[in-house]
């Protein structure tokens, strides 16, 4: 008979917990990957949120911004009210920003006055020239009477001479009376001739006087006309018509229909647009740190995406008041735009980035030295790191930052340099190539590492300015 061998219900209750432990090892197992891996997963997305950039190294500049500039171009037509005899009044005006051809007429001013003066000079020059002629007359009549009279004491002279004659033979002393009546005779005609001479010197200087207030008479009428016909003021080159500010109450405005404007005043300027320059100001406290040859950037409010490039030609040697306030004092500077662009237009608001210094300084060529093309300015160990300001903070009397180190951030004491709006040198405490956060990211996680229970906020961190 065969045998069956059956398993002993005795056998299965000692299997169990083995297999229950088993369990649960692989089900701690798998639970502290999942704390590891999510934990990583955790720290990683953490940093990844925290912003952060690399510690750039590189020529560092240091600028001056200049605000409130303006357009205008380094060449222009101006053209100013003319020199007359008398009041200006502006009749007539090209419109602002229009453009002009040669020949049109920019400005007119009212010629009422000046008509009036050219009438009254033209009456008072007929008046001089009849006075003249009337003057001729009178001395050409005088010199025929004087003319004749002399002829008639040249009769006398002889007839006395023929009773001279007359008496040879007749006594003494009618001899002698007829010779003193010749004599007579003659002083009459020697006194006949001096008068003569006399009324033409008179006559030739009266003359004379006439002859000069003609001509005076005839320059006036001359300038007269010529004031007149300047009235009218003609374009003599192409270009936009610009507006000039005058001193009009109190205050700087510009021209317009109805001014009175002096002569020689700028009224107008026919700018040459290829060619553009901003003019500035600088305050008294940063003026030293300016040069003529400085490079700068300048952007324009009205075409806010482009950028333009100058440099420096001209600041002014001295200061003025800065107007509307009182005791602000500052200088002119001129800086002048290397791009030519159509779209540049005088009286256009400018700002200038203007670089006062370039870390490391650049090297200065030597007179008469080729330049060469290919040599290196300056060393990668020679140009300096530099940071963001806003990433740097004080906080318990040291000066940090937070470099990642293997994703993870840590305070790093770092020696600072100079700044310039933005930026600052770090010239102790980080190395090319290492990344730094933007903010503090001890302020993130709600308790800063290292910081005691009861610590004040204030004393968490505070941002470099």
């Amino acid at each position: 008979m065969t045998e069956i061998a059956l398993s002993s219900p005795q056998a299965e209750p000692a299997s169990r917990p083995r297999k229950k432990r088993y369990l649960v090892l692989v089900a701690l197992l798998l639970a502290a990957g999942a704390l590891y891996l999510g934990s990583r997963f955790f720290f990683q997305e953490e940093a990844k949120a925290i912003p952060s950039l690399q510690v750039v190294q590189g020529e560092f500049l240091i600028s001056l911004k200049l605000k409130g500039g303006e357009l205008e171009a380094i060449k222009s037509e101006q053209i100013i009210s003319p020199q007359v005899r008398g009041q200006l009044k502006i009749t007539k005006l090209w419109p602002e920003g229009e453009k002009v051809e040669v020949g049109n007429l920019v400005v007119q001013f009212d010629p009422t006055e000046f008509l009036k003066r050219v009438t009254e000079t033209e009456q008072a020059l007929e008046g001089s020239k009849a006075s003249m002629e009337t003057t001729k007359a009178n001395q050409q009549v005088e010199i025929s009477r004087q003319e004749a009279d002399i002829e008639n004491q040249k009769a006398q002279v002889r007839l006395a001479q023929l009773q001279v004659e007359k008496m040879k033979f007749e006594a003494s002393i009618q001899k002698e009376q007829s010779k003193l009546e010749a004599r007579k005779a003659e002083l009459s005609l020697e006194q006949a001739h001096k008068k003569l001479a006399s009324q033409k010197v008179v006559n030739a200087a009266e003359l004379r006087k006439n002859e000069l207030d003609v001509a005076q008479k005839e320059r006036e009428l001359e300038q007269a006309k010529k004031d007149l016909s300047s009235l009218d003021v003609h374009a003599e080159k192409p270009g936009i018509v610009v507006y000039e500010k005058v001193w009009k109450a109190g205050r700087m405005e510009k021209i317009r229909v109805g001014d009175e404007p002096w002569g020689g005043q700028k009224l107008i300027t026919l700018p040459d647009l290829s060619r553009m320059q901003v003019k500035t100001l600088v305050n008294e406290v940063d003026v030293d740190k300016l040069k003529v040859g400085q490079r700068a950037v300048i952007k324009l409010d009205a075409l806010p995406e482009l950028t333009f490039h100058g440099a420096i030609t001209n600041i002014a040697t001295l200061g003025h008041e800065k107007e509307g306030e009182k005791n602000v004092k500052v200088f002119d500077v001129t800086l002048a735009i290397d791009e030519e662009d159509n779209r540049l237009k005088p009286g256009m608001t400018a700002a200038c980035d203007v670089v006062v210094e370039t870390i490391p300084p650049p090297q200065p060529e030597t007179p008469g030295e080729v330049k060469n093309e290919t040599a290196v300015e300056a060393s990668p160990a020679d140009l300096p790191l530099y940071i963001p300001l806003d990433a740097v903070f004080e906080k318990e009397g040291k000066t940090l930052v937070y470099r990642l180190k293997d994703g993870k951030p840590e305070a790093r004491e770092v020696k600072l340099g100079k700044k310039n709006e933005d930026y600052v040198i770090v010239e102790e405490g980080l190395s090319a190539g290492d990344r730094i956060t933007m903010h503090d990211p001890t302020l993130s996680t709600g308790q800063p590492s290292g910081q005691e229970s009861g610590q004040k906020p204030q004393e968490q961190g505070v941002k470099i300015q």
